[in-house]
């Protein structure tokens, strides 16, 4: 199954380039016309990072 576009912009800018959350937030906005809330974001970022620790 594959990821969804927020997943997928977290993994690409966050972590792989390391960019902050506002980019990101800025990134969906342009390009997807996707609004989403920063606390909303971070806290997926945040889930996504954890996941890799378990993993790793």
């Amino acid at each position: 199954m594959e990821t969804g576009i927020i997943n997928q912009a977290i993994q690409k800018l966050c972590i792989a380039e390391g960019k902050e959350v506002n980019e990101v937030i800025q990134y969906l906005k342009l390009k997807y016309r996707i609004d989403i809330d920063p606390l909303v974001l971070q806290k997926r970022i945040d889930k996504l990072m954890n996941k890799g620790k378990a993993v790793a």
